[in-house]
C-alpha cells in the first residue's frame, strides 16, 4: 500500500522540528525554475517561491528561527494565493467578491487576501464598475435576463448598489425590455399554443417573471404577446 501523502501542515510541522537551524544550501527546483529548495545543515527545510526568497533576503548562512521560518511560511501563502487568484482573472473577469470568496475556499484567509485584492484594483486588473456593466450587457443579450435578475446576481458577486443600478439603467431601455420578451415568447410560442387557453397567460406571465422582467411591462405587453402565440 502506498503511503498516503503528507499534508501541507505536517510537512510544515516536519520543518519546525529542525528549528533553529541555518540555511547551508539553497538549490533551484527541477520542475519549476522561479522555485527554491531550501536545506538547514543539509537536510530539506521548505519550498519558496523567487519573491520569497528576496523578500526576506534568504541566503545561505542565514540562521532560520521559528519565527522567521513563520514569516516564510506566510510569505508563501500570500505568493500563492497571488499566483492563484492570477490565474483565475486569466481566464475571465470577477468581482473582488468572486475573487475573495475563491480565495477563502480554497483555504487562503489571510490579512494578506485583502492586500492582493488591493494591489489588483490598483492595477486594474480588477474592476467591479467594469465587471457589473459586462456582466449586465451580457446576460441581457445572449441569457435574455431581465433587469431583476441581473441586479439579483450582481448583488450576490458584491457589487454595490449604486453601481448595479447605473448598469441597469445603461443597458435597460424600455425599446430593448420589449424587444427581449417578444423574443422569449416567440421562442417558446408553440409550447404555449399547447396549453390551454385559459391558462396561456398565466404560464407566460410567470416565465417572464422568472427571467427578471418587470410586472408592469410584462403587463403591458401581454396582449401583443398573446397575439403572438395566437397566430398559428
Amino acid at each position: 500500500m502506498k503511503n498516503k501523502r503528507k499534508s501541507k501542515e505536517e510537512k510544515l510541522e516536519e520543518a519546525r522540528r529542525l528549528l533553529p537551524a541555518t540555511i547551508s544550501e539553497i538549490q533551484v527546483q527541477k520542475k519549476n525554475a522561479t522555485r527554491f529548495s531550501l536545506f538547514a545543515d543539509n537536510q530539506f527545510l521548505i519550498g519558496v517561491s523567487e519573491s520569497t526568497l528576496t523578500k526576506l533576503n534568504l541566503k545561505k548562512g542565514v540562521e532560520i528561527t521559528p519565527s522567521l521560518f513563520d514569516r516564510i511560511a506566510e510569505a508563501e501563502d500570500h505568493w500563492a494565493a497571488r499566483e492563484y487568484l492570477f490565474r483565475i482573472l486569466s481566464r475571465r473577469d470577477h468581482s473582488r467578491k468572486e475573487l475573495k470568496d475563491k480565495a477563502w475556499k480554497k483555504g487562503y484567509s489571510g490579512h494578506y487576501v485583502e492586500e492582493i485584492l488591493d494591489e489588483f484594483e490598483a492595477k486594474e486588473y480588477i474592476d467591479d464598475q467594469k465587471f457589473a456593466l459586462t456582466y449586465t450587457q451580457e446576460k441581457f443579450e445572449f441569457n435574455n435576463w431581465g433587469p431583476y435578475k441581473v441586479r439579483n446576481h450582481l448583488f450576490k458577486k458584491g457589487i454595490s448598489k449604486s453601481v448595479a443600478e447605473n448598469c441597469i439603467q445603461q443597458v435597460f431601455g424600455d425599446k430593448a425590455i420589449k424587444e427581449s420578451i417578444v423574443e422569449l415568447i416567440k421562442k417558446k410560442k408553440k409550447r404555449y399554443q399547447r396549453e390551454p387557453a385559459e391558462k396561456r397567460k398565466k404560464k407566460m406571465f410567470d416565465f417572464l417573471m422568472r427571467k427578471g422582467y418587470p410586472s408592469e411591462q410584462i403587463t403591458e405587453y401581454m396582449p401583443l404577446l398573446l397575439d403572438i402565440v395566437d397566430k398559428r
